[in-house]
């Protein structure tokens, strides 16, 4: 399987690269405040149980309703505010319809991510717009275009200056009022280089179906998606609606809200037996590799540094009446820290966050090092300059670290560990160490104790 390039979602996650399918995913149309925020939040909810990165993903406009008078959503203003409290109470990232090229600046004041609907994939001047926007554009391949068709498209984002780009399927016209999905076709978007996404609720549909509205087979959804992953695809599309019946549009092939974690479910095992296969033609590399670690590793390690979130504490976030951010550490975790001190082994803190409870704690446990926040170059410059002034090489360097922010320096150090619950691709870099603890449980003091063990 072809590896994309990766498509970075405000430096969080990244969409691409063989990871874990991201999840853009929300009602199709707002409707009202309320609803879309439990959608939100309930999907956001299940998410971060799984593991799934969300982008939530709502239109303030249908504007290619199959008659003129079906409900077409709240509006522009209206709806940019409403995905604007999403963003901001619920920390999601944001996508929605661009359907003219004057909506694409107003609309990316809000979303991180703008959606070119299918009916729409050719319209040179409205890809050119929405690309002037810097931001991601997600480019829903025309019900009449072939797959390599999509090969304009992205010459038409680059040749306007973005490349944050991911193509998305979402079936072909089969006669009239239906659609098929040619697996294939995934296969060929994604020889460009860029992520694919499927659309798993739209690929059900039967366009004017019904009349004046669209059709639909929701019960197909679950087949197709699981069928995409297999494949390999980079993200999936869908949308999920507490009472589709009664949905303002494309109710037949929404999902139920209520029915959504068990897809999810079944989705990740499909992925996670695709990412690895496609990973396997690799495996004699990466034995040889994690070998090499091995060999490599000196007879002492001589600074052991750690992450905070999903490591010293778990993935939550806690917050007082007050709106204070709280973090619940391990005792254990931090004797480890103590032991390994008293064995000559400099310690520290390596964390993209940047808040005065990890200071705290630093200063409690008295440890060597404390790197905080974002610098140039990320966690990796940061240890070299460590690094630097110790006289040491990264490969006397141990580091325990859970998310994607972490894998370049956990790729770089010399002896490298992950929590039980760590990200699959952090679990999959060659020669890294799963500890049986999950974070915030101890499993810093398991990496402690191994290091005494075997490196001291």
């Amino acid at each position: 399987m072809i590896e994309t390039r990766k498509i970075n979602v405000l430096n969080r996650f990244d969409i691409g690269g063989n990871n874990r399918f991201v999840l853009i995913a929300g009602p199709c149309a707002i409707e009202t405040e309320e609803m879309t925020i439990e959608v939100a939040r309930t999907l956001k909810e299940v998410c971060g149980e799984l593991g799934i990165h969300l982008i939530f993903k709502s239109s303030f406009d249908k504007a290619n309703r199959s008659s003129v008078k079906s409900p077409r959503g709240v509006g522009l203003e209206r709806g940019l505010q409403i995905l604007q409290r999403v963003k901001t109470e619920l920390d999601l990232p944001i996508v929605t319809d661009v359907h003219e090229t004057w909506q694409c600046a107003e609309v990316a004041k809000v979303a991180d991510m703008l959606q070119i609907p299918a009916f729409l994939s050719r319209q040179t001047d409205l890809l050119i717009a929405a690309a002037h926007t810097g931001k991601i554009v997600n480019v829903k391949k025309g019900q009449f275009m072939a797959p390599w068709d999509m090969k304009n498209v992205v010459d038409k984002l680059r040749d306007s200056g973005n490349e944050n780009i991911l193509l998305c399927e979402r079936g072909s016209s089969f006669g009239y009022n239906n659609l098929v999905v040619d697996m294939t076709g995934l296969v060929e978007m994604r020889n460009y280089g860029f992520p694919v996404v499927f659309d798993a609720t739209h690929a059900v549909q039967k366009p004017g179906g019904q009349g004046t509205s669209t059709g639909g087979n929701r019960e197909m959804v679950p087949y197709l998606m699981r069928a995409a992953l297999a494949v390999g695809v980079d993200a999936i599309f869908a949308e999920v609606h507490p009472d589709p019946d009664h949905a303002f549009s494309d109710g037949p092939n929404q999902l139920y809200l209520s029915g959504i974690r068990e897809i999810l479910e079944q989705a990740i095992a499909i992925d996670n037996i695709t990412k690895q296969l496609a990973v396997s033609s690799k495996q004699q590399v990466a034995n040889s590799k994690q070998q090499a670690v091995t060999t490599k590793l000196p007879s002492k390690i001589k600074l052991l540094l750690t992450d905070v979130d999903g490591v010293l504490t778990d993935s939550g976030m806690y917050y007082s009446e007050a709106g204070d951010e709280l973090k619940k550490f391990n005792t254990h975790d931090g004797m480890g820290l103590q032991l390994v001190k008293a064995k000559g082994i400099k310690t520290g803190i390596v964390t993209s966050e940047n808040t005065k409870l990890v200071e705290r704690r630093f200063q409690k446990l008295k440890l060597d090092y404390l790197y905080q926040g974002k610098r140039e170059g990320g966690k990796l410059a940061s240890v070299k300059e460590i690094c630097e002034k110790e006289g040491i090489t990264l490969a006397e360097v141990a580091y325990i670290g859970d998310d994607v922010n972490c894998f370049e320096l956990l790729s770089a150090v010399g002896l490298a560990a992950c929590p039980a619950d760590a990200l699959d691709a952090i679990k999959n870099i060659p020669g890294i160490v799963q500890m049986k603890k999950k974070g915030g449980e101890g499993c810093v003091r398991e990496f402690v104790e191994m290091i005494m063990n075997s490196y001291c």
